[in-house]
């Protein structure tokens, strides 16, 4: 009963990045006889909130913090290599709507009906919970419909390595003087009539898995202000 009474509710919401750097965290510290602020001091105080409601709905926390034979289970199978398997079961588990659709060809509109009718919320949570979905279930091998991705295809969760700056010529170019002049910059384009509101059009030009923690809540606290504003 309240294993369904936890996945009843909103679905995680917080970047599927964060979620996987907490599990990294407890790979290396082990986990701890509860999970509360002073374990999550790495992150903020709006991520860490989000990361707690995400470990209560996926049940690898209770109510009062204690971490779930879930948890446990999860960490062993990460060590062993078994990661994808175990996370599909619990996907499976969490998100049982999802996958009584055929996910591999699903059209945009019908997944999508099928993630608002499981998991009502605003418009602007259920984005965030959607991409949530759409990591975890990349991270477990969940074969998706590109039509689904388009757009919002998850990229890698590896760290990302810095490029290399280029070396300065030794002689700069010289001037071609039977060249023209250089051409015009671009003219900006005109922004082209959009029906969506503000925060949908900030979510669709947003990677939250792209952003660190301050930036997420910086991002969450606009949507909030949008909300209030019926924006």
């Amino acid at each position: 009963m309240l294993e369904r009474a936890r996945s009843s509710g909103t679905p995680p919401y917080t970047s599927y990045r964060t979620f996987k750097t907490f599990i990294e965290d407890l790979r290396e510290q082990g986990v701890p006889s509860r999970i509360d602020r002073s374990v999550l001091t790495r992150f903020s105080g709006v991520v860490g909130s989000q990361l707690m409601h995400a470990l209560r709905f996926l049940g690898l926390m209770e109510d009062d913090g204690r971490p779930t034979q879930r948890l446990k289970e999860l960490m062993k199978a990460h060590d062993a290599g078994h990661w994808p398997e175990k996370l599909l079961e619990l996907l499976r588990q969490e998100y049982a709507p999802m996958f009584a659709i055929d996910l591999e060809t699903a059209t945009p509109s019908h997944f999508n009906e099928a993630f608002r009718r499981a998991f009502p919320a605003a418009d602007a949570v259920v984005q965030k919970c959607v991409t949530f979905f759409l990591y975890a279930a990349n991270d477990a091998g969940v074969k998706v419909s590109g039509r689904v991705l388009k757009g919002r295809k998850p990229r890698s969760l590896a760290p990302r390595s810095r490029k290399a700056a280029r070396p300065a010529p030794a002689h700069p170019p010289t001037k071609d003087p039977e060249a023209g002049p250089p051409p015009p910059p671009p003219q900006p384009l005109l922004p082209l009539s959009d029906s969506r509101k503000p925060s949908e059009i900030l979510l669709a030009h947003l990677d939250l898995n792209e952003m660190d923690d301050e930036q997420q809540a910086a991002v969450w606290s606009l949507l909030k202000y949008f909300k209030a504003r019926g924006l």
